[in-house]
């Protein structure tokens, strides 16, 4: 059985997260030191918590997530795909940077964007089996990202397009601006294979 290692921010609800690997038969693990990523198959940043909230978790990781990025899969949901990129609209503090961009506030019909909206494949990827509906609920997002990014997936949203899916298999790091919910057919929880845990 894959062990997931989910970091936790200390801020929200991890169990929705947690139901959802163990309905894929993954173990997931609560990671809060470190050290606790070396035992773990694949690691996922969670999608709850502000910008600033998440980096001030990270920091202490931010060399530890270095040493195993590229040796083990990794998933970032909603502001874990966010905090990936060199910073955010909606804090002062630094990214990851593993990606060059900044996180904007949204513009559109409704910010927050909640609800179920179209994800268009614009790129092969194996955590994307074509355009397919997933639940938003965000303010914030990389908006019209360049073509030097590794995304498959876009989302129309007011006058830009959201990346939705980053696909980046080199360093087999993936992420998802929409929530895990279930879904007959996709999603985390469906029957779309989790290619980021079993490469």
């Amino acid at each position: 059985m894959v062990k997931v290692g989910i970091i936790n921010y200390n801020v929200g609800n991890l169990g929705s997260l947690i139901n959802a690997f163990r309905r894929v038969d993954s173990e997931p693990i609560i990671i809060n030191e470190p050290s606790e990523l070396m035992s773990v198959d694949a690691v996922v940043l969670p999608g709850v918590g502000s910008f600033d909230a998440a980096m001030s978790r990270l920091g202490r990781f931010r060399d530890d997530l270095s040493k195993v990025r590229g040796s083990v899969p990794m998933l970032g949901i909603c502001l874990g795909l966010q905090v990936m990129f060199e910073g955010s609209d909606e804090g002062s503090l630094s990214g990851l940077s593993w990606y060059l961009g900044r996180v904007s506030r949204l513009g559109g019909p409704r910010v927050p964007h909640i609800g179920w909206d179209l994800v268009r494949s614009v790129r092969p990827c194996e955590i994307l089996d074509g355009n397919g509906y997933f639940y938003f609920m965000h303010s914030y997002a990389v908006i019209n990202p360049g073509n030097d990014l590794p995304y498959s997936g876009i989302t129309r949203y007011g006058d830009g397009n959201i990346l939705s899916v980053l696909c980046d298999k080199r360093s087999m790091t993936f992420g998802v601006q929409f929530h895990q919910k279930k879904r007959q057919e996709t999603g985390i929880g469906g029957t779309t294979p989790l290619y980021w845990v079993c490469p």
